[in-house]
């Protein structure tokens, strides 16, 4: 007799953009429909992303609860929960991990995942989060990180039992990326066929630490005066940016958010992260060296299991604009260098970081959750 597909159901708080958000967006359609039947719950509103799990066919609704709607949206989830029935609930992002495990519990699913995808705390978690977390962690059956650079952050300081958690690193598909070089995306943007172009695609935020990027910017400037800086991503740090990049004379560019990531990395000669905190595995960076761009990023959360420091790009000390300039400028000053270290992240995504390697462990894992 066959087995009947497992009933994954997804909470998260919204889908706007972002890597964690986009991570939802490739896993749920991959998924082996003849083993699984996937489905996600947005807690506020929908998000930019949203339309690409409808597309997919995976089926989506958004509760459009905020957040002193904790009562309501909790009475949703478990209305939901009791007419769709999941073999296993997945949460990640605070709200939908609490009020998600809780609605699961009260609905009676059988199994509870948290999948987390950050590297520690913006500002500490409080007793009462703390207490809520001790307290599901009973009614919860395993912990999904995306680094090893995870465990001990999990495990020593969230409390949550080493045993529960299990690293399924992300993962892109190298062919819908090319890796020839190409300005026609940001021509529009002022930056011309003989620019070197340093890029950084991130949500425009605090820990992401575009300030450090800028300082690097301006010793890089003065030392390449090709040097252009393209910064693509919104966000509540966008005003601030904005001020600190005219100081540059229109060397920085802000493309604000693209869909069109792909194309834009082919317009550039190095690929930069400069997060200073909570960055784990960080899907641009991913995308980057499918792209074969080599990358200079800041060695915080996963990412030293990403960069091989040396081959593929150089990992500097976060808030140390210093030595990330000085690493530009070395990339960027050796033309055959460089196109070495960007095949050689390249070939490293196609060994380490597919997708279908990533969908391959997720599906193992979800598997064996629901089946131990």
């Amino acid at each position: 007799m066959a087995h009947q597909p497992i009933r994954v159901l997804y909470v998260v708080p919204d889908l706007r953009v972002g890597g964690a958000e986009r991570h939802v967006t490739t896993l749920l359609p991959n998924l082996d429909r003849t083993r699984f039947e996937p489905s996600v719950i947005c807690i506020g509103e929908e998000g930019e992303l949203f339309a690409h799990l409808t597309a997919a066919g995976v089926p989506a609704r958004a509760l459009r609860r905020t957040k002193r709607q904790a009562g309501p949206a909790l009475r949703d989830l478990v209305r939901a929960m009791r007419e769709q029935r999941p073999d296993v609930v997945i949460t990640r992002g605070y709200n939908a991990e609490a009020l998600g495990r809780i609605a699961a519990w009260w609905a009676g699913v059988p199994n509870s995942v948290v999948w987390v995808h950050n590297y520690g705390d913006i500002e500490p978690r409080g007793r009462f989060r703390t207490a809520v977390d001790r307290i599901l962690d009973r009614r919860t059956s395993a912990y999904f990180g995306v680094a090893r650079a995870q465990i001990r952050y999990l495990a020593d300081d969230l409390g949550y039992p080493e045993s529960k958690v299990k690293v399924i690193y992300n993962g892109v598909d190298p062919s819908a990326f090319e890796i020839a070089d190409d300005r026609g995306a940001v021509t529009e943007l002022g930056i011309g066929a003989d620019d070197l172009v340093v890029g950084i695609i991130a949500a425009l935020r605090p820990e992401k630490d575009h300030a450090t990027f800028l300082a690097a910017a301006r010793i890089v400037a003065e030392k390449l005066p090709a040097a252009k800086f393209l910064i693509v991503g919104d966000g509540p740090m966008r005003g601030a940016i904005e001020d600190r990049a005219a100081d540059l004379g229109g060397r920085v560019v802000l493309a604000g958010n693209r869909p069109d990531i792909a194309t834009l990395l082919r317009a550039m000669d190095v690929f930069v992260l400069s997060s200073y905190s909570v960055e784990c595995f960080p899907m641009a960076l991913l995308e980057a060296m499918a792209a074969a761009r080599p990358a200079v990023c800041t060695a915080v959360g996963g990412v030293p299991e990403m960069i091989a420091d040396g081959e593929t790009g150089y990992l500097v000390p976060p808030r140390d604009p210093e030595e990330l300039a000085r690493r530009l400028i070395e990339v960027l000053s050796d033309t055959p260098a460089r196109r070495r270290m960007g095949l050689a992240a390249r070939d490293r995504v196609e060994m380490f970081f597919t997708l279908k390697s990533s969908i391959a462990a997720a599906e193992q894992a979800l598997e064996e959750v629901v089946n131990r």
